[in-house]
């Protein structure tokens, strides 16, 4: 029995169990963390015990058993009043009696973890990425990204860490750029717009963070990271500490903070007036080590990511748009029970205005192949109408055939009522009884 590679294994555990312990006390409010003060320090003290004492194999064996032994032995200690060296006994104990095999979640029966299929890129070129990403999903107002850009350049230029932490979201008409310290101030617009891509609309998006690592000759660089925007407004609605404040920064180096509900058009004119030009508005929030914190735990996360070769995830962007855009053709086009076309003699489904500006002839070829692949009938491509729109189309004469008809069960036989002119049966004489 290797010992050494057990306590390797019982410490990587515990060290994910006081990480993660950790990651849920940045979602609690002040008060929480108030009152559950001691039993924060409790965990902190079982927990760099726990790392740095030598166990015998038995315990190691039995502390294993548990998905969080950290926990199991937090429980234990804060059932007592006793000195940190009474930890060896009471883990021994425990290990003796093994009565926590009833009352705690077994290793054994973790779920199986799906693998994260989002990926990080690191120190990419991202004004050659970033184009490539948006051509795969924004048909419509691809000049947002310009700006995005613009603002990059300036957070790079700035040498402030603030200013060079993006969230850039790409969608079927546009591209949004939030900054990603006022994503995690509840009201700002950074803050408002990842919400509502969360809760607002069913439109999917594509999310990624950015991190500027500097810009030179050849044009801004930075590392990419696939975000989940769901996973990452819910988190930003859990951790967000309030909008309160703006300071307003003047070309001369003046500032001046006011309330944020105070920060209007009208104002920023009268504070150009007695000021002179604004150079920047930083929005504030109620708590900045809230905000902190939370942008700390997100950089924290995204640095444990998988890294990725974005030549790979490009090819996957390509294949998801066009296999998206065959699903829903076919399905529209099974669904239907009538032709529809203007003579009757069609099945048409409209394709997608989203998909045809970013479709080159090779996509269209793969796109024609996937949906009389599902459909299973041969489909045709319609030529653009006056309006632009194109159909693919299916003859009414190949449409597949209706299913035969099934014979009826026995039970809808005997529930049917008779045909009129049908003769009923002619009943039977009393059977005897024998």
């Amino acid at each position: 029995m290797d010992t050494e590679k057990l306590r390797r294994q019982l410490i990587d555990r515990i060290t994910e169990n006081y990480s993660e312990y950790r990651a849920n006390l940045l979602l609690k409010d002040r008060q929480e963390l108030i009152d559950g003060a001691g039993r924060i320090a409790d965990t902190a003290l079982v927990f760099q015990h726990m790392a740095d004492r030598s166990y015998k194999d038995g315990e190691l064996e039995y502390l294993l058993k548990f998905q969080n032994p950290l926990e199991v032995v937090t429980e234990h200690w804060a059932d007592y009043e006793l000195m940190p060296d009474v930890l060896d006994a009471l883990i021994a104990d425990a290990t003796d009696r093994q009565d926590d095999l009833t009352l705690f979640p077994l290793a054994a029966d973790a779920p199986a973890q799906k693998p994260d299929s989002l990926r990080k890129f690191l120190n990419v070129d991202l004004e050659t990425v970033l184009p490539q990403i948006m051509k795969q999903k924004t048909a419509f107002y691809q000049t947002d990204l310009n700006y995005a850009l613009d603002a990059m350049r300036e957070g790079a230029a700035s040498g402030d860490p603030a200013k060079q932490n993006f969230v850039l979201i790409f969608r079927q008409s546009g591209v949004e750029c939030l900054n990603e310290r006022d994503m995690f101030i509840g009201g700002t617009r950074s803050f408002n717009t990842l919400q509502f891509y969360h809760t607002q609309t069913r439109e999917p998006v594509l999310a990624y963070s950015v991190e500027l690592t500097g810009s030179d000759k050849g044009g801004l660089r930075g590392n990419l990271y696939q975000q989940d925007n769901h996973r990452l407004a819910e988190y930003a609605g859990r951790t967000a500490s309030p909008y309160t404040d703006v300071t307003v920064t003047f070309a001369g180096g003046k500032e001046v903070r006011l309330p944020e509900k105070e920060f209007h058009y009208e104002k920023a004119a009268d504070l150009k007036y007695l000021h002179g030009s604004i150079k920047e508005v930083r929005n504030e929030a109620e708590d900045e080590t809230v905000v902190q914190g939370a942008v700390k735990r997100e950089h924290d996360r995204r640095r444990e990511m998988p890294r990725g070769y974005f030549a790979v995830h490009l090819q996957a962007l390509d294949e998801q748009r066009i296999q998206a855009e065959a699903d829903r053709l076919s399905a529209a086009l099974t669904d239907l029970k009538q032709p529809n076309s203007p003579d009757k003699e069609q099945f048409m489904a409209e394709i997608s205005v989203y998909f045809l500006p970013l479709a080159s002839q090779h996509d269209m070829n793969r796109l024609y192949e996937k949906v009389q692949k599902q459909v299973g009938q041969p489909v045709y491509f319609s030529p653009p109408d006056n309006t632009g729109k194109r159909y693919i189309v299916m003859r009414r004469e190949e449409r597949a055939q209706e299913q035969p008809e099934r014979k009826p069960s026995i039970k809808a036989q005997l529930s049917a009522k008779p045909v009129p002119g049908d003769n009923p049966a002619a009943k039977t004489k009393d059977r005897e009884v024998r």
